[in-house]
Parts: C-alpha cells; structure tokens; sequence
C-alpha cells in the first residue's frame, strides 16, 4: 500500500479530532484506508483490513475476557484499531483488554465526547482520496477479467492473483480438497496472512486469501471479488454434483447385475482393462469420498450400496485411491482384482467382508483369500462349475429358480438362518424345507464342509454363467 496513505498516528496528532491513544502503541504506524461506524455485535465481520472502527461501546462487551477476544478478534481481521467514543454507553475497560492491545500493537483510541465520528470519518476520507481513486479503478479492471468467469475460471485466478498481488484457493470445507487455486506467488513470506471467506452461492465452499503483509484486499474489494469467483467456480460444482450422481446411478446398475450403456462416459475408455477392485467403507463415510473423487476428477464410481458405501476404482489407480481416502481420514478395505464387471456384486460383498472382519486399527485392508475372478475367469468355466455343483438346480423354471435364490441368499448370509429367512420374506420352517429339497436336488448337504465350499464356487460362478457358453 502506498506509504501516503494516512495512518493511526496521525489521527492522534491531529489535535482538532481530540482523539488520544489508550493501548496499542506499537501499532500507530498501521494505515487507515477507511473509518466506519458499527454497533454491531460482531465488528469484525463487517469491517475488513486497514477500516478504523469508531463505536460509542455498545459493541463493546463488558467481561474482561470478552473485552480481550473482541481485541483479537478486530486485530485478525485485520482492521487499523478501534476509536471509542467518550460516551455513557461504553462500558469500563478491563485491563485485559489494554493488555491484549498492547501484545498485539492494536491501537485503542479515546474520541473525546466533543468529536463527532463524522469528522473522523471526512479526516480519512480527504486524506485517501487518491487511494479510493486507485481501489474503484482495480474494481474495473476486476469486472473486466470477470468475463473469463465460465470460460477459463483457471485463466480468472491467475490473472486476479496478478491483479491483487495475493494468493486465492477455492476450498471445499467437506473434504478439504482444493477445487480451483492460482498460481504460487514466488516472494510470498512465510508470515503471509491468511484469512477465509464463504462463497455467496455455496456455503461449503470457501476463498483462502493469502496476502502479503500491508497489502491485504480492502473490504471495498473483496465483496466483488467474492461475487466474480462465485460465479466463475459455480460451473466447477455443478460438473462435480453432476459427475458424482452419474457415477452413482452407474455403480448401483452394476450392483443389480445390469452393464449400463454410458459406462465408459462415466470410467472412461478402457479405465478397466487391467482389472478392478471394489472398495469398501462405512456409509456415513460415503458422501465424503464420493465427493473428493469426483472434486479429482478420478475415473472411479461411487455409491451406496447394501451395507457398505462402494468404490469401483480401476486396478491402476489404485495407489491414488488409498492415498485420498487415507489422506480423508476413511478406513477401507479392497476386495481382490476383477476383470468382468458383472462380478461387481461379488467384488462388493468381498470387500464389505474385509472392512467387517478387519481390524479397526488398520487404515487400509486387502482382500486375503482366493480372488473370485480366477474361478470365473470365462464364461464357460462358470458354466462348468454351475453345471457340477448344482445341476438340476441350474434350471431356469420359477420354481427351481425360487430354490436357487434361497441357497444364495442362505450363503450370501454367511447360513444365518433369521437374515435369510428375513430377507426372501419366508418363515424358518419353509427356508428349512427348501433347504431339504436342494439336498434331494442337487445331492449336496449344507451341513457338509466340502459340499458348503462347492455350493459357494458356483454362488460365485453365477454372475457369469451362461447355458450356452462355448
């Protein structure tokens, strides 16, 4: 900022204003670019860096440890100090206030009860003038990069970053991911302030402004520059809600057993070709990294599913996946890799087994047994194993099929009699009776290891099997 701009010290030595310092001396030389008047509760959040609060105390909170937040707080928005007039409404100032002040180098003023605020006002307006002229000229050139909003938001960044001489990031407050930031300023200081700013249109989405020391965004500008970064990031969030619904609408078909038609629009072009791995994690956990994979703009699809939130992450991202969701705070385990995308189910129910058995120690699990997708890795070895292991019950009648369902769903339930039973919608006796006609079917017994681990192949095979495989 320009050193011709005036300063708190010279409101002090301006003897016709009869304003005289209380605390803060080390902070007279702060600049003052604007003085405002404010009985608000809250000062802070409506004035802004180098804005000289004048109040007759009703802001002013009476406790001595409130008294020093409200210093603090003025100080870490970066106001130029405060200016209190000698009035009945101010209450008595603690020392903790005064101490704060003085810590901080934040100056207290005293207006005498003959000052009016107004001609505290005029005295920093007359003296800034040139700098006002400066700050609605920057306003202009703002509005005209404005017009890079939807088309280039990247472009905007770097060219209002060139123009306010500070860094900006868009924020997601969800996942603390960065959706959108300039370039890094080479000379920025280690002691650079830092201060955050909620989007008009999206409350979870904030601006960081990183600013060098005494040359902080005005509040005069930082209102248009939060409205034009409004604008240019909303198109960002409306493709990031858009790719995290499709993403979601596609991995619930393929947890139904259906190929949708848009699935390379949604995992790109071959994302799969060296395999997948279905990840599991908690469901309250779910909209968090379904939000950062799509902020990433990673080929990977998410959603909810039974008793599990699922990703479907191609084997080779996989490294990048671990890294985001370990990086979130999320605890999860990968099923084992999978070519068929018709093995999604089965994939899911492998992970939901890891993240269930595993301990809660571990941040992230692997699949440790026997990969499902080496026993169906064709549809004629599915076909095989079905045909072996089930026969007759392979048919495709209602009645048969109606059998299968309740052998799978027995399975699937790790042969917990009350879930399966609750789950086809069927009392215990007639799951027992089906289970007795499996066994006249089939020739296999449930009760029996080897039978048990026969039926589990072809429960496993069954996604790929075909009557007619070649």
């Amino acid at each position: 900022m320009d050193q011709s701009v005036l300063t708190v010290n010279d409101l002090v030595s301006t003897q016709s204003l009869g304003t005289r310092l209380l605390a803060g001396a080390n902070g007279l030389e702060r600049q003052v670019l604007w003085a405002h008047s404010c009985e608000l509760s809250d000062p802070d959040r409506w004035l802004g860096p180098h804005e000289l609060l004048m109040t007759v105390g009703l802001c002013v909170p009476r406790e001595a440890e409130e008294q020093r937040d409200f210093v603090r707080k003025l100080d870490e928005a970066g106001l130029a100090g405060v200016t209190l007039g000698d009035h009945p409404s101010l209450p008595p100032l603690s020392q903790e206030l005064l101490d704060e002040a003085d810590l901080r180098g934040f100056p207290v003023l005293l207006a005498n009860e003959e000052t009016p605020f107004a001609a505290i006002g005029r005295t920093v307006a007359a003296a800034t003038a040139s700098t006002q002229t400066l700050q609605v000229l920057k306003l202009s050139k703002l509005y005209q990069l404005s017009t890079y909003a939807h088309a280039d938001p990247k472009r905007l960044m770097d060219d209002l970053q060139a123009l306010l001489r500070a860094r900006l990031s868009v924020l997601d407050t969800q996942t603390g991911l960065t959706i959108i930031e300039g370039p890094l300023l080479a000379t920025m200081l280690v002691k650079a302030r830092e201060r955050s700013y909620s989007l008009p249109g999206d409350a979870k989405v904030k601006l960081r402004i990183t600013e060098f020391p005494g040359e902080e965004i005005s509040s005069f500008l930082l209102i248009h520059v939060l409205q034009v970064i409004d604008v240019a990031v909303s198109q960002l969030l409306s493709s990031i809600r858009g790719r995290a619904e499709r993403s979601a609408h596609t991995l619930e078909a393929l947890l139904e057993g259906r190929i949708p038609d848009n699935l390379d629009a949604v995992l790109k072009p071959g994302a799969i070709a060296a395999g997948y791995q279905m990840v599991a994690i908690a469901t309250d956990q779910g909209p968090k990294a379904a939000r950062a994979v799509s902020i990433g703009g990673m080929p990977v699809l998410a959603g909810p599913g039974r008793n599990s939130f699922f990703l479907l992450m191609p084997e080779k991202i996989r490294k990048d996946v671990r890294q985001l969701l370990e990086g979130l705070g999320i605890r999860a385990a990968a099923s084992s890799t999978h070519i068929d995308l018709r093995d999604a189910k089965f994939a899911a129910e492998e992970a939901h087994k890891v993240l269930s058995s595993g301990g809660a120690n571990h941040q992230w699990l692997d699949f440790a047994g026997v990969p499902i997708s080496l026993l169906t890795r064709s549809r004629k070895e599915a076909s095989a194993i079905v045909q072996q292991v089930l026969g007759d019950l392979a048919a495709p009648d209602a009645k048969t099929s109606a059998l299968r369902e309740t052998l799978f769903a027995f399975l699937a339930n790790d042969r917990r009699w009350n879930e399966t039973a609750t789950q086809l919608g069927i009392h215990r006796q007639t799951l027992s009776y089906r289970l007795a006609k499996i066994k006249d079917i089939t020739g296999r017994d449930i009760s029996s290891s080897g039978d048990l681990s026969a039926f589990w192949l072809a429960y496993q095979a069954w996604a790929s099997y075909s009557p007619t495989s070649d």
